[in-house]
């Protein structure tokens, strides 16, 4: 019963969320101080495992969606912010000082995520202490990678050790490269060349890994590919398909565009699901919130993968032929909204689950956004908030 109640949580007070919960099966709310007692006996892990049995049973039983038969994964870290100063916090998290005296002290941790692009699925979260940093991060998703895959990297995660562990497990990858950091790229971008295939060497001291993955060689190639945008800016990618007639060079840099779908489940989590707004000061309390609101990411898409949006009736437009089509997608926000409701009024009524996720199918199917292609939205400056907002929201 606790797992659901901080499942389907939002971030109004405590209480208020507790009479919401047990009043809909007319049943008397508990204190809020009974819920704090009851959440510091469960371990976070739990939402942990749950997740993981989730994207199991997914992969097992549904026809997932890839490309050119590869499992398409993307890893990328943020951080956040931490509330209070409770003494729990010392034993995962730092505490770091901002601003320009540094004399602003918050409690800073770092995330990360092992993300299936195409699926929707978070197959590994983690949540470490700011001082940890993204690429160590990164090793802790590595058991969930496997033969098949292919996993994109923004900048700053290339290295040789990650390279050959790739090789190593049999997955293929696409990097972003910084063109400062390696010298093979710099002797590919002074060539003027747009694609090159490059012999890599492992250093002595990576060594260990040809005993961990006894089929993997000291030598391996890469394929480099140089990308121009509109402004001038040169971009090098890095990956391990060397095939340039099965894989284009054109295929490979709309794949790593498929990057973006991780920056979308960090806008859910940060701004739909507001992680930041944790319900607890203590150590559990925000790893709860953070990996409760990551498994309801994975139910939400899992839920609607094999949702078509509704056709709307169709109207005559006179600028129809001016204005490029549009594509109808899912509201996910709305989606999460009716998840929310869902584990709500099934907490209690497991019986009634088929209905409720009927229910579930038939309103996020009528409800329609419109996405157009190239359509881009400059970046807005978050305005300042006009008074302090020192309670939760009623």
């Amino acid at each position: 019963m606790l797992i659901w109640f901080i499942l389907q949580k939002t971030n109004q007070s405590a209480q208020v969320c507790l009479e919401s919960f047990f009043n809909t099966h007319h049943l008397a709310a508990p204190t809020k101080s009974a819920f704090t007692q009851s959440r510091a006996n469960l371990c976070p892990k739990v939402f942990k495992r749950l997740n993981r049995i989730i994207f199991r049973i997914f992969y097992q039983y549904n026809k997932i969606k890839t490309w050119k038969g590869f499992r398409v994964l993307a890893v990328d870290g943020s951080t956040l912010q931490l509330p209070g100063n409770h003494k729990s916090l010392r034993q995962k998290f730092s505490r770091h000082f901002f601003g320009p005296k540094a004399d602003a002290g918050h409690w800073m941790s770092r995330i990360s995520y092992l993300y299936d692009v195409f699926n929707g699925i978070v197959i590994d979260a983690q949540m470490e202490s700011y001082t940890t940093s993204e690429a160590t991060l990164c090793k802790y998703h590595m058991p969930f990678v496997k033969k098949g895959d292919v996993v994109l990297f923004d900048r700053y995660y290339a290295s040789y050790e990650l390279i050959f562990t790739l090789l190593g497990k049999g997955a293929h990858f696409v990097f972003r490269m910084k063109d400062n950091w390696w010298k093979c790229v710099e002797t590919f971008l002074e060539s003027g060349l747009d694609e090159q295939v490059v012999c890599l060497q492992l250093p002595e001291k990576h060594h260990q890994l040809l005993k961990k993955y006894p089929h993997l060689k000291t030598s391996h190639k890469v394929r480099l590919i140089k990308k121009s945008d509109r402004k001038g800016d040169v971009q090098v990618f890095c990956t391990s398909l060397i095939d340039s007639n099965q894989y284009s060079r054109k295929s490979i840099l709309n794949l790593y565009k498929q990057r973006w779908g991780i920056e979308e489940a960090y806008k859910l989590i940060k701004s739909r699901l507001e992680v930041a707004d944790f319900s607890g000061m203590t150590c559990w309390a925000v790893q709860q919130d953070f990996y409760a609101k990551t498994l309801l990411i994975s139910i939400c898409n899992v839920l609607c993968i094999d949702i078509k949006p509704k056709s709307p009736m169709r109207r005559r437009c006179k600028t129809e032929k001016k204005n490029p089509p549009r594509k109808r997608i899912i509201n996910r926000t709305y989606a999460l909204f009716q998840l929310k409701e869902m584990i709500r009024k099934t907490t209690f009524a497991l019986d009634q689950l088929k209905t409720w996720l009927q229910d579930f199918v038939k309103k996020v199917r009528s409800c329609v956004e419109y996405s157009r292609k190239n359509q881009s939205v400059p970046r807005k400056t978050k305005p300042l908030c006009k008074y302090a907002m020192a309670y939760k929201q009623i």
